[in-house]
């Protein structure tokens, strides 16, 4: 303590500042509190540092308000502001944002997690957010009561359908850089509206869109073009009409998952909406090879492909391989397949992209076959192995649970032996 003592102000500022920051955002104000109790040095330094008190989380326990001295102490900082209510409470919410909506200019980065995220959106949050460059917002399972849960302890809470659509029409962000919305309800009668709030956005980013409530009949007769999205994201989608709802000429990142409830999809023209993505990640798309085939073809320009899926099923559905040999891709380096069926047919779709691709990556479960596979097919998988790895111009690797989707990539059995294996550590070892 004496040395510390001996700090310049500003360092000893600054090793303060980093070690409140960098504590978790709910407890950033209970470390800051602590810490300023060690000394009258300490107290003033922690107290005059206005970095220290822009990070707000409504609703967590350690900060239950009000926040007009910590607003005082942040001075004319930009503001970090998560609204997360563990009791699921929307007043509870409700009351502690107003005391810093007067200071909504100075928002900058805005995250909603509750289960009605929606609704605090659209009726409690500020509607003009000049300032905001990240915006949030998740639509988190609504906890069970109390009496049922100490009944039922081992009841899970199941994530029920939003109960509320945001109208998209007096939201103003104009400055937003990333948007993230997850689990909420996007009606036909909304999409016109939330169309015009993304064109009204000039330097968005980064979109991310999960697990949408929408249907079929969400399809406006228009798109957004979005000239500053660089990544885009569309997770547990239903719908390939969702395809069609934003155009981006200088993507780089897509990834599409679709839903696993999923039995149809209908092909949709996406024209050159995602020509220039470089880095695209396709997931749960070998059951219908022919909207695989339909968006391979929207992006020329890809370089690093990933096609993943959760599970295994009949060796008809699964033709990721099948389709790289019919669909070439000329600018492809990268290649990660993930639910591959037979090697054989990787080996082929290598040799059509001979001169471009650098990187093979399969993963360990794809080296074994089904039960009712024959002796011949083990010696073709194996052949096939051997000549991917000879090949001086190409690396092949395999992957194990930790970079792979799926619990069931984590444990699964050895298809020749039948034994329970686990990924461990980047390999395979047999369970204990």
């Amino acid at each position: 303590m004496t040395t510390l003592q001996h700090f310049p102000p500003e360092l000893l500022s600054g090793i303060l500042e980093l070690v409140c920051r960098g504590s978790p955002a709910q407890e950033t104000d209970y470390v800051a509190h602590t810490l300023a109790q060690v000394s009258k040095l300490w107290r003033a330094i922690i107290f005059s540092t206005p970095s220290i008190w822009t990070v707000f989380h409504i609703g967590n326990a350690y900060n239950k308000g009000p926040f007009g001295r910590k607003l005082e102490r942040s001075g004319d900082l930009p503001l970090d502001i998560s609204i997360v209510d563990e009791s699921s409470r929307f007043g509870a919410a409700k009351a502690q944002l107003q005391d810093i909506s007067i200071k909504s200019h100075r928002w900058q980065h805005l995250r909603i997690s509750h289960p009605d995220a929606a609704l605090i959106l659209e009726q409690v949050v500020p509607q003009a957010l000049p300032g905001v460059r990240t915006l949030s917002v998740k639509a988190t399972p609504r906890q069970s009561s109390t009496p049922l849960r100490d009944y039922y302890p081992f009841l899970p809470d199941y994530p029920t359908p939003p109960t509320f659509s945001l109208t998209w029409t007096d939201l103003e962000m104009i400055n937003l850089r990333n948007l993230e919305l997850s689990d909420i309800i996007l009606k036909p009668k909304n999409m016109v509206a939330f169309l015009d709030f993304l064109q009204a956005c000039p330097n968005l980013q980064s979109l991310s869109l999960s697990h949408l409530w929408e249907s079929d009949a969400n399809d406006p007769s228009r798109s957004a073009t979005l000239q500053s999205l660089r990544s885009l994201e569309l997770r547990g989608i239903t719908s390939s009409t969702i395809l069609r709802w934003i155009v981006a000429p200088n993507l780089h990142r897509l990834l599409v998952e679709r839903v696993a409830q999923a039995r149809t999809w209908s092909l949709v023209d996406i024209e050159s909406h995602y020509a220039t993505a470089k880095d695209v990640t396709l997931i749960r798309f070998s059951t219908i090879p022919a909207a695989l085939r339909n968006i391979l073809r929207a992006v020329p320009l890809v370089s690093d492909l990933k096609l993943l899926e959760y599970d295994f099923s009949s060796p008809a559905s699964l033709s990721a391989e099948n389709v790289l040999q019919e669909q070439a891709l000329p600018c492809l380096t990268d290649l990660h397949i993930q639910g591959a069926f037979s090697l054989h047919q990787v080996e082929k779709a290598v040799e059509v992209h001979q001169s471009t691709l650098k990187t093979l990556e399969v993963h360990c479960l794809d080296l074994g076959l089904s039960k009712t596979s024959l002796e011949r097919d083990y010696e073709e998988r194996d052949k096939a192995w051997t000549w991917l790895k000879s090949q001086s111009w190409l690396t092949s690797r395999v992957s194990h649970g930790a970079k792979v989707i799926g619990d069931r990539y984590w444990s699964h059995q050895d298809r020749k032996d039948y034994r329970q294996m686990d990924c461990i550590a980047g390999s395979c070892r047999y369970h204990l």
